[in-house]
């Protein structure tokens, strides 16, 4: 046989072999049922803007419209869960828990079959909530009146969303892989003066973006459900215009190149990353091409991709978490001198709270973890609150490897705060604990936060892997 004859042997058999990969991908497997759904979340009104207390002014028009989206799936065994993402800074625990209560009556979804993601988007409308995350009650704030009435009619449309999506379900596949993207940057700087926010090369990042494909039974996309690790904040103080930043315009780019399928955004543990460069909407848009690309990319490689066989397990638990403290008066007496106004201001707060008789918390006892395991190939945990990168960095160095996908995902279910690790407590900062002047927090996070929330991620992915 010749050279010739022989490499175009190979060649058929390569092409064959290709082929029948892409059957085995486009074909339904492990029973899956998936059913996706959409909803415009664009306020009508002008709101009071999230993400920068700088912003004094209600939101001035539009500049990219807003979204929630939902993907719900079932497995042979007609367990199902449903996945919702959203152009939105964060969801507070009692707005999830309402929604979760109202879709178990509803659909008989059980609190551990759900998972609300923000994207966490600087330029959209700040919830406004009228109970606390213990369900008491809050009085609104002035001037956010819109904000009141855009809360309540974002819940009744994600209840309204993941309905329509149960109602859709089909017969489906799932495969998954990993793409990388490099726009964000470390923005723990260290100063002669301690840690500022500004640019920090040499820190730690997570530059993957992991990727699930849902197709339906003839092979066409369904969902791509991407993430990646970095703050939504392109966009900075002076837009005044209601955009998803980088995020959305990344699933504008995914949704271009995979007609009739939804891309849903899982914000990584982006706590301590910034994109650069920032500052423009033009930036926001390069950024989101940069992330499109990096999906398509992996997309355009089907051998790059791996089956998911299911069944899908859940668990979710909340756990406490506690404050560093001191919380005594004196000790905020010592704050008022404090050259920081922020910390003075806190200390004002504080104080009238003791001289009222309100309680000062010690901690906090709904610190949630979610996990999703689709069955013994991929598990999703999914993180409350703004976590930093070195979450994802130990998590994966102890639950993931070899045919153990572990995806990390933060901003989930109740975004109540920065969450450190040690080294970041230690070092200082804004994440460590500067952001909680800001707050009704009492002091920042304990140094044991981080063994809290590693351990109930441990505990979590135990009880939903078969292996």
């Amino acid at each position: 046989m010749s050279k010739i004859v022989q490499w175009s042997s190979c060649l058929i058999v390569s092409i064959l072999i290709l082929s029948f990969e892409s059957l085995l991908a486009a074909e339904p497997s492990a029973g899956w049922q998936a059913g996706v759904a959409r909803v415009d979340t664009t306020p009508t009104n002008p709101v009071r803007m999230a993400g920068y207390a700088s912003r004094t002014s209600p939101s001035q028009g539009v500049a990219h419209p807003l979204f929630a989206k939902a993907l719900a799936l079932g497995d042979a065994e007609g367990h199902k869960v449903a996945f919702v993402t959203c152009d939105i800074i964060g969801f507070r625990r009692s707005f999830t828990n309402r929604v979760a209560e109202r879709l178990k009556v509803k659909h008989g979804l059980a609190r551990e079959d759900l998972v609300l993601l923000a994207s966490h988007n600087h330029a959209g409308p700040a919830l406004s909530e009228t109970t606390d995350s213990t369900g008491a009650k809050v009085p609104a704030r002035a001037g956010f009146e819109y904000n009141v009435a855009y809360t309540k009619e974002l819940e009744d449309k994600l209840v309204a969303l993941v309905g329509e999506a149960l109602a859709k379900m089909q017969p489906a596949s799932l495969s998954y892989g990993i793409g990388r993207a490099h726009f964000a940057l470390n923005r723990r700087e260290p100063t002669a003066k301690g840690i500022k926010l500004g640019k920090n090369p040499a820190g730690p990042t997570d530059e993957s973006v992991p990727i699930l494909r849902v197709q339906n039974a003839g092979g066409k996309p369904l969902a791509i459900v991407f993430g990646y690790a970095c703050h939504n904040t392109t966009l900075r103080p002076n837009m005044m215009k209601i955009a998803a930043d980088f995020a959305g315009y990344a699933q504008d780019r995914i949704e271009a190149d995979n007609p009739g399928a939804l891309a849903l955004y899982f914000t990584g543990c982006a706590g301590d990353a910034d994109p650069h460069p920032f500052g423009t909407l033009e930036m926001a848009k390069d950024h989101g091409e940069e992330l499109g690309a990096a999906v398509k990319f992996v997309l355009d490689h089907p051998t790059w991709l791996k089956t998911v066989s299911g069944p899908v397990r859940t668990a979710f638990i909340e756990t406490t978490i506690r404050f560093g403290g001191p919380t005594d008066r004196a000790s905020y007496e010592k704050l008022l001198n404090d050259s920081n106004s922020g910390r003075r201001q806190h200390a004002r707060r504080m104080i009238e709270a003791i001289d009222q008789g309100r309680p000062i918390r010690t901690e906090y006892p709904f610190y949630s973890v979610h996990a999703f395991a689709l069955g013994d190939q991929l598990t999703l945990v999914a993180l409350s609150g703004e976590v930093v990168v070195d979450y994802a960095i130990r998590l994966q160095k102890e639950l993931g490897g070899e045919g153990q996908t572990l995806w990390v995902a933060a901003y989930a279910n109740d975004v109540l705060g920065y969450i450190p690790s040690l080294r970041v407590l230690k070092e200082g900062g804004y994440e460590a604990g500067e952001a909680f002047y800001g707050s009704t927090w009492p002091t920042p996070l304990a140094e044991g936060t981080e063994s809290i929330v590693v351990n109930a991620a441990h505990e979590v992915v135990k009880r939903v892997r078969l292996r």
